[in-house]
């Protein structure tokens, strides 16, 4: 059992890892846009919607994380 629980853990870490880096290359990407749309409202609009999606899927990211944890804990196996 306590091997399944560390893989587990350790797929989960390695999945937040890649979310927050998948997460600010968007938000650099969305920053990026929005910086160099010289007022156009069209692209001004892409960067920001690009800087909130990042930072919604950054959100969905930590809270399945920490969804995961809760749920180990209540069956015992996070000891």
């Amino acid at each position: 059992m306590e091997a399944i629980n560390s893989l587990f853990t350790n797929l989960l870490n390695i999945g937040l890892a890649v979310a927050v880096t998948v997460a600010a290359f968007f938000l650099m990407w969305g920053a990026f846009i929005y910086m160099s749309a010289a007022g156009s409202p069209h692209q001004m609009e892409r960067g920001k919607s690009a800087m909130v999606n990042a930072l919604f899927g950054l959100a969905i990211a930590l809270s399945a994380r920490l969804i995961a944890g809760m749920i180990q804990s209540a069956l015992g196996a996070g000891r």
